[in-house]
C-alpha cells in the first residue's frame, strides 16, 4: 500500500464549487494568524492552555460553516448556527490547522489514555471533508498516531503507518525537509517504546541521524535541535537500562548523561526550569545518573524536578509527575530506604494508573510497589 492509502480515513465529501468572497479570504487569514499565535502557548501552564483552547474553539464556532464539532472530539458548546458570506468552509486548510491547534491545547486536560480517541475523531472528521492527500491532513493523522504511541500502543498498525508517513514526507517534501525530520523522530520514538528485536538499534540510529541533521542545519542549541538530541539521549538510556554488560552499560549511560546534561542546561536558560521540556530533561539526566551509580545526585535531580513540576502544575498531577515519583522510588530502593521508596512507588502507581491504566509505565510502577511490599 502507498502512504496515501494507509493514511486515508474515509472518502471525502464533495462540496459545491464556488469562488471565495473577499470576506472569506480575510477570515481565513485571521484564523491562520490565530493558529500561529495560539500555538506558542502549548508549553504554558495548564490554565493558560485551557483558556487558549476555548478561545480557539470559539473562533471555530463563530467563523466556520456550521459543523458538529462534538463529533470531531472538540467540546464546543452548541450555539445558533453562524450565518453570512464571511463564513469559511470546514474544508478550508485554515480551519483544519486551527482545529488541530485547539485539540493540542485541549488534550492537556485529558487523561493520556483518552487522548487517542479524540485525535482519531478529529482525523476522521476532516478526512470526510478534505481531498487526499493534503499535507495538513497527513500531519493530523500523524498526530493521532503519536497519541496512540504516547498511550503505549506500538502495534504493527501504528508503526507501519508511521513508517508510511515518513515515506510520504520523503517523497512529498524531500529527505532534508523539516516535516520529514519530524516523521523520522516520531518513528524513532515508536520503535524505542516497542523495544522488540532490533527496534532499539533502529530507534537509536534514526534519533542520531535526526540530531545530526538538525545540528548541521540549525546549530546544536536551537530548540528544534534540542528535541532531537533529547530523543537520542533517551534512546541511549533505554539501551543502557536493558544492557547486561557493565562496561557497555556505563559507556551508553555516560554518553547519554553528557548529551542530556547539555540539553537540560540550555533548556533551563531558554524556557525556564519549570518548563515541561526542562523537567523532562532533568528526569532523563537522573535516569543516566542511576545507571552510573550516582544515586545521591540522581535523588537531588529528581527532588528538584518534583519541586519544579509542582510550581508549574499546582495540585494537578500529570503523567510526568508519576514518572518522576517512579524514578525516585528506584533511587530510594537502591539507597536502601524502603519506606521512602514505597511511598514514591505508590504515588507513581496512583498517578500513572489514573492517566493510563493499561500503559507500560503503570504496570512498571505496580511491579515496583509489589516488589517493595506495598501492594
Amino acid at each position: 500500500m502507498t502512504a496515501i492509502t494507509l493514511l486515508a480515513a474515509e472518502k471525502p465529501e464533495t462540496r459545491p464549487a464556488g469562488a471565495a468572497t473577499y470576506e472569506q479570504v480575510a477570515v481565513a487569514a485571521r484564523l491562520r494568524a490565530a493558529t500561529e499565535a495560539l500555538s506558542v502557548l502549548q508549553d504554558r501552564a495548564p490554565q493558560e492552555q485551557h483558556y487558549a483552547s476555548r478561545f480557539a474553539m470559539g473562533l471555530l464556532s463563530a467563523h466556520v460553516d456550521p459543523a458538529d464539532w462534538s463529533s470531531a472530539g472538540l467540546p464546543i458548546d452548541p450555539a445558533p448556527p453562524p450565518q453570512g458570506d464571511h463564513l469559511v468552509p470546514v474544508s478550508h486548510a485554515a480551519v483544519l490547522c486551527l482545529a488541530h491547534c485547539a485539540m493540542q491545547l485541549y488534550a492537556v486536560e485529558l487523561r493520556v489514555a483518552d487522548r487517542p480517541a479524540h485525535w482519531a475523531r478529529l482525523a476522521r472528521f476532516f478526512a470526510r471533508r478534505l481531498p487526499m492527500p493534503t499535507r495538513e491532513l497527513v500531519r493530523l493523522h500523524e498526530r493521532a498516531l503519536n497519541a496512540r504511541v504516547d498511550a503505549g500502543d506500538t502495534s504493527g498498525e501504528v508503526v507501519s503507518n508511521l513508517l508510511a508517513a515518513f515515506d510520504y514526507h520523503r517523497v512529498a517534501d524531500g529527505e532534508d525537509a523539516y516535516l520529514t525530520g519530524l516523521a523520522r523522530a516520531n518513528l524513532s520514538l515508536a520503535y524505542q517504546q516497542r523495544h522488540l528485536g532490533k527496534d532499539m538499534a533502529i530507534a537509536t540510529t534514526l534519533a542520531e541521524e535526526e540530531a545530526r541533521a538538525r545540528t548541521a542545519r540549525y546549530g546544536s542549541r536551537h530548540p528544534v535541535t534540542l528535541v532531537a538530541r533529547s530523543l537520542y539521549a533517551l534512546s541511549l538510556i533505554v539501551q543502557a537500562e536493558a544492557e547486561t554488560d557493565k562496561t557497555e552499560l556505563r559507556a551508553l549511560a555516560g554518553r547519554a548523561l553528557a548529551e542530556i546534561t547539555e540539553v537540560r542546561t540550555v533548556r533551563d536558560r531558554l524556557f525556564g526550569v519549570t518548563s515541561p521540556v526542562a523537567t523532562r530533561s532533568r528526569r532523563y539526566e537522573a535516569r543516566a545518573l542511576i545507571l552510573l551509580g550516582e544515586l545521591d545526585k540522581a535523588r537531588a535531580c529528581l527532588e528538584c524536578t518534583l519541586i519544579f513540576e509542582k510550581a508549574r502544575n499546582g495540585s494537578r498531577e500529570p503523567q510526568s509527575c508519576g514518572q518522576t515519583h517512579y524514578q525516585l522510588g528506584r533511587v530510594y530502593q537502591a539507597l536502601g530506604d524502603q519506606s521512602e521508596a514505597r511511598e514514591h512507588a505508590q504515588r507513581a502507581q496512583r498517578i500513572l494508573s489514573d492517566q493510563n491504566p493499561g500503559g507500560h509505565e503503570a504496570r512498571k510502577a505496580a511491579a515496583l510497589v509489589s516488589e517493595l511490599g506495598g501492594g
